[in-house]
């Protein structure tokens, strides 16, 4: 299947600048591995929110919670490349790439390398929360994911997803579960950032998600990370959690915008792809 994506301008124009298409893969080569990027006008030193849409790694369009376009912090929203096309580590190893350029561009645009934020829903919570959580995947860009100011992550499997599985011919039924080293719940550490975990109805999600982040939080407790939340939002199913996660996702922020994230010392690179607005100086 194929990855549909809006081409209609990014929201509020008069609040935010806008620049998409912009490539974050080295041979730029595929237009999925492209992403949008938009700022808030008149400010500096914001925070940035890295946003992967879901679709099960087979599909998937520009999904991001309204809330995130606030004005005070930019966001991006990142493409991967999707199965049949390809097959896992593709999809990891787009995503720490999209992270990684944000942390090496940034600063370009006016934010702060040192309040990078990283989500997604569904699938695109699993590659966030894999590449939050993995170092092996940052490493190679030179970044850890310690240097992450949060993860916010609605719905997505922590054990190995449904298609890596499929892809690497992992034998079992769809839900057994297997966790290894491509599953969140391998990488768990106190030393990660601040967690934002958000389900469904455990009665109506997709089946044992909501578990598996309860559990992933409840072991995070154990291990004395000071900052993990899990909610489950009683009523509603697994795209009710993303329409419904606004109130949650705005809190967490604002929580986390409170810690101080120290800046990040990190040389400012020319900026590529094609650009909507006018270029902050």
């Amino acid at each position: 299947m194929t990855n549909e994506w809006s081409e209609a301008p990014g929201p509020d124009e008069m609040r935010y600048e806008h620049w998409r298409d912009v490539p974050y893969a080295g041979d730029a080569s595929d237009p999925l591995q492209t992403l949008w990027l938009s700022c808030p006008r008149q400010a500096t030193d914001f925070a940035t929110v890295v946003w992967f849409h879901g679709g099960g790694l087979v599909s998937g369009g520009r999904e991001c919670p309204p809330v995130l376009y606030n004005g005070n912090v930019a966001v991006v929203e990142a493409r991967y490349r999707l199965s049949p096309a390809v097959k896992a580590p593709a999809y990891q190893e787009d995503a720490a790439a999209a992270v990684a350029w944000v942390f090496k561009h940034i600063t370009e645009y006016g934010g702060d390398p040192g309040k990078i934020i990283i989500g997604g829903m569904s699938a695109g919570a699993y590659l966030a929360a894999i590449v939050g959580m993995d170092p092996t995947w940052l490493a190679p860009h030179g970044v850890y994911p310690t240097a992450l100011a949060g993860l916010l992550l609605v719905s997505g499997q922590m054990t190995t997803h449904f298609q890596v599985k499929e892809d690497l011919a992992y034998p079992g039924h769809r839900y057994q579960p297997i966790v290894n080293e491509l599953a969140p719940l391998s990488h768990l550490s106190p030393e990660l950032p601040p967690i934002l975990l958000v389900t469904g109805d455990p009665t109506l999600d997709i089946p044992a998600r909501p578990a598996e982040n309860a559990f992933m939080a409840a072991s995070l407790k154990a291990m004395g990370h000071p900052h993990i939340e899990c909610h489950h939002l009683s009523g509603h199913d697994h795209r009710g959690a993303f329409r419904s996660c606004d109130a949650l996702v705005e809190r967490f922020l604002g929580e986390l915008l409170d810690l101080g994230q120290r800046p990040s010392d990190i040389p400012r690179p020319p900026a590529h792809g094609r650009r909507m607005g006018t270029r902050r100086p």
